[in-house]
C-alpha cells in the first residue's frame, strides 16, 4: 500500500517538534529542507542562524528579569537544536565547495553598538569557550580523532557532501519505505497506525543504529557482517522512543532494516563506487547527521543527543561551533560542564561547571 498523496510541504520544512505525517511516514521529515539550506548561500545561512541567537539571546535576558521581555515566544532547546543543524548545513556547504573542513561559520555581524546588544545576553567569546572545552576533553581524546576528510574537489567524481547526505536520507528512508509498505499486509487503519508510528522517530533510530553498527563492527566497509543488522534491530527496538510504537514490531523492523542494509550496502560497495571511495569516517558523519536533520525532536531523544550530537560535537573538525557549544550548555546538562554559558550579571548562571567563570562583559 504505498502513499500516493502530495507531501505537504510543512512536514519537509517542520519548524516545531513531532512528525505526525501518515502520508511520508516521517521519511522526509526535515532533512531535505536542512539540505536545502545546505545548499543555499552562506548570508542566508547566516541570516537564519542570527535570527536564532538574537531569539535565544532574548529569552536568556528575559528569563533573568531583564526587560522587556521578547515579544516572540520562543522554545530555546528546539532553537538551539536548530543552531546544531545550521552549523552542521554549513560545514557540509563549506565542505562541498572545496573550503576547508574545520573552518567555523561565518562570524556573527557585531557591527551593532553595545547599547544595541543585550549584556546579559551576550554569550561568551569562542575562544574562551574553546578553552574550557579542552580543558574538560576526556583524556586521548584528541588522538582519537583521525584526519579530515579530503574536501570535495570542483569537477571530480566524488559526490559532494550535500549529495552525500542527500542520497543517503533518501535510499535508506524514503526509498525503501515505499517497498515495505507495498508489502504490508493488515487493514488500511492498521497500516495508517504503522505510518504515523514510524513517524515517531523510528528512522532517525534507524540511522542511529546505522552508526552504532559501523562504530562496533570495524572501519572496512566491505567486512561488515550481516550481523550488524542485529545492532540496528536493537538500535529501533530497544530506542527510549519505542513504548510509543506499538505497531512496530520486530517483523516490520526487521524489514526496514533488511531494506535499509541492502541500500547501504548497494550505495556504497555495489552500485555505486563513488560512494565505495567514503572513508568509515565520513559514512559515520553522514549518518549522524542525517539523523539529527531527520529526527522530529533532537532535544527531546537521547540516542540522538548521544550517538549524533554528541560526537560532533567532541569532534575536532568543528562540525558544531563554538558559540553553538555555549548556547547547548544553557539547556543540556550533559554539554554544560567546560562550556562558559551566556554571563548574567550579579548571578552565577554565567560560571561554567569548569569553575573558571567567563570574564565580566564590559560596562554599558
Amino acid at each position: 500500500m504505498a502513499a500516493t498523496r502530495k507531501h505537504p510541504e510543512n512536514c519537509e520544512k517542520a519548524t516545531r517538534p513531532g512528525c505526525k505525517c501518515g502520508n511520508c511516514s516521517g521519511t522526509l521529515h526535515g532533512w531535505s529542507n536542512w539540505v536545502e539550506i545546505a545548499r543555499e548561500p552562506e548570508p542566508v545561512r547566516a541570516e537564519k542562524r542570527n535570527s536564532i541567537i538574537d531569539l535565544l539571546k532574548g529569552w536568556w535576558s528575559a528569563k533573568h528579569g531583564a526587560k522587556p521581555k521578547p515579544k516572540t515566544k520562543i522554545h530555546p532547546k528546539e532553537a538551539t537544536i536548530d543552531l546544531v543543524r545550521i552549523d552542521c548545513a554549513g560545514w557540509l556547504a563549506r565542505s562541498a565547495t572545496g573550503s576547508a573542513p574545520d573552518s567555523a561559520p561565518a562570524p556573527r555581524n557585531e557591527s551593532r553598538t553595545e547599547a544595541e546588544e543585550a549584556v546579559s545576553g551576550r554569550p561568551a567569546t569562542a575562544e574562551q569557550a574553546g578553552e574550557r572545552a579542552a580543558a574538560a576533553e576526556p583524556a586521548g581524546l584528541a588522538a582519537r580523532v583521525e584526519s579530515a576528510p579530503v574536501p570535495h574537489e570542483p569537477g571530480s567524481d566524488r559526490p559532494d557532501e550535500v549529495e552525500q547526505v542527500a542520497t543517503f536520507a533518501q535510499t535508506m528512508a524514503k526509498d525503501i519505505w515505499q517497498e515495505v509498505l507495498e508489502e504490508l499486509d493488515g487493514s488500511p487503519e492498521e497500516v495508517k497506525a504503522l505510518c504515523l508510528q514510524m513517524a515517531h522517530h523510528a528512522w532517525c533510530d534507524l540511522f542511529i543504529g546505522f552508526a552504532q553498527a559501523l562504530e562496533a563492527f570495524g572501519k572496512v566497509i566491505e567486512k561488515v557482517p550481516d550481523k550488524a543488522k542485529e545492532v540496528i534491530t536493537e538500535a529501533i527496538c530497544g530506542s527510549s522512543k519505542q513504548k510509543k510504537r506499538s505497531e512496530l514490531t520486530e517483523r516490520v523492523v526487521g524489514m526496514v532494516v533488511d531494506k535499509a542494509w541492502s541500500a547501504f550496502k548497494a550505495a556504497t560497495i555495489a552500485h555505486s563506487p563513488l560512494f565505495a571511495l567514503l572513508s568509515s569516517e565520513e559514512l559515520l558523519r553522514n549518518l549522524r547527521i542525517i539523523a539529527i536533520f531527520i529526527c522530529p525532536a533532537p532535544n527531546n531523544h537521547r540516542e540522538v543527543q548521544e550517538h549524533a550530537i554528541d560526537p560532533l560535537l567532541r569532534d575536532a573538525r568543528d562540525y558544531i561551533s563554538d558559540e553553538t557549544k555555549q548556547w547547548l550548555a544553557t539547556q543540556f546538562k550533559q554539554w554544560a560542564d567546560g562550556v562558559a554559558r551566556p554571563e548574567v550579571p550579579g548571578s552565577r548562571e554565567g560560571v561554567g561547571r569548569s569553575e573558571v567563570a567567563p570574564p565580566k562583559q564590559p560596562p554599558e
